[in-house]
């Protein structure tokens, strides 16, 4: 396969917001993410990988969880937020690794990606070399998005519209599906996982408040040059569109995250 190419990945960490865009969906996902990895069981003594692990949080919430004796690996194509959240963590490894190219360490008890496979070309490839990289009866605990709820119901409608506008955008320039978390218990199944569940969650925020309306807005912001370039909206469209997410008095429903989890036979 050839390697992922990063020049198609729109929000690299040379971005100075990327960071702060980052930590807005960790502040919506991570309480979530977390409850899955511990009904699933995650605990003291588990090996578990990360795959994209971006910013770190929960690489380092999971190195904590399975100390003193288990360990997570924390992969990522840059991993320059990585090494700094989690230096002080013995039981966190960093590892500069491409998922679309290059096979994982094997033997773990669990791996997890969020947000990730989305952006992949082939998306059930990267879930069968995650599943290699489990122990026989180990779980893999994929999340992933479905940005309907924006698509759909998001208000005023021109923040639907620059929504669309600038996912479409992506979808046409790099091979990243914005509505994966609709498709992707069905990726685990075809490459032979068994028990394999899913079910969604869709965090409701108010507009203005930080860090996660950050991650709407600053998703947008990066696009904004292409879409108002390309005519796909107008100016009038994105000023009302980032006036609504800054809007305190305005609920913003974040895009679904669907988490699906199933175990290697």
């Amino acid at each position: 396969m050839t390697p992922y190419d990063r020049q198609t990945y729109a929000y690299d960490h040379a971005w100075t917001d990327e960071r702060l865009r980052l930590a807005g969906l960790e502040s919506a996902l991570d309480a979530g993410t977390q409850a899955h990895l511990v009904r699933l069981g995650v605990g003291p003594g588990s090996r578990c990988v990360e795959i994209g692990a971006g910013g770190g949080t929960i690489a380092v919430w999971l190195a904590e969880r399975v100390a003193p004796n288990g360990k997570v690996v924390a992969t990522d194509l840059e991993t320059d937020f990585l090494e700094g959240a989690g230096r002080s963590h013995p039981t966190l490894e960093a590892l500069r690794h491409d998922i679309t190219a290059d096979e994982l360490p094997d033997g773990f008890d669990l791996v997890h990606a969020r947000w990730l496979v989305e952006w992949l070309p082939d998306k059930r490839e990267a879930l069968r070399r995650m599943t290699r990289a489990l122990r026989p009866g180990g779980v893999l605990l994929d999340e992933e998005p479905d940005w309907t709820t924006i698509y759909e119901s998001a208000e005023p409608a021109a923040l639907r519209r620059v929504a669309r506008s600038a996912m479409g955008y992506l979808e046409t320039t790099c091979p990243i599906d914005c509505r994966y978390g609709r498709r992707v218990l069905d990726d685990l199944i075809a490459v032979g996982l068994l028990e394999a569940e899913a079910e969604g969650r869709c965090p409701v925020v108010r507009g203005g408040s930080p860090p996660a309306a950050d991650f709407v807005r600053l998703t947008l912001e990066k696009l904004k040059a292409a879409i108002l370039g390309e005519r796909l909206v107008t100016a009038e469209d994105y000023a009302e569109a980032v006036a609504a997410l800054e809007d305190p008095d305005r609920t913003i429903v974040m895009p679904m995250t669907v988490a699906a989890w199933g175990r290697r036979p």
